[in-house]
């Protein structure tokens, strides 16, 4: 009997220890990114294919500043307010004739998406990360 009187105790030990980690108050919400890698050129042409990152995210109800970003240069963020639920993040990469269109989307089931874009060159041919981030402000 004394097993089973360690074993109980060694569960309920377990059980005490869990409980304050899951009663814990949450934490400010991160940065998210979507984001991707690709081989760009300094010379695009409009006869190129368009790239897209697309994901899904659950959001809280909050003010978020948003931007795209390409390599190291990050527009200005776009302060927007969004509501509780879950969206489809889109972020697109469509080659112009000497510049690319860089425009990301979010879209929530019931709501009118939202949209923000700009027109953007890389200094060099190379390997660029590039996307869209969501910054949280609460």
């Amino acid at each position: 009997m004394k097993p089973r009187k360690t074993v109980v105790t060694g569960v309920a030990a377990v059980a005490a220890a869990i409980v304050p980690l899951a009663a814990a108050p949450a934490s400010a919400a991160s940065t998210a990114y979507n984001t991707r890698t690709s081989d760009l050129t300094a010379s695009p042409n409009a006869g190129m294919d368009t790239s897209c990152a697309t994901r899904s995210i659950t959001l809280a109800s909050g003010n978020y500043n948003w931007d795209v970003r390409i390599g190291g240069d990050v527009a200005a963020p776009r302060p927007i307010y969004l509501s509780a639920g879950t969206y489809t993040w889109k972020v697109c990469l469509q080659p112009q004739n000497g510049y690319y269109f860089q425009y990301t989307t979010l879209d929530k089931a019931g709501s009118e998406p939202a949209a923000s874009s700009r027109f953007v060159g890389v200094p060099s041919s190379g390997t660029y990360t590039w996307g869209s981030s969501l910054d949280p402000k609460f």
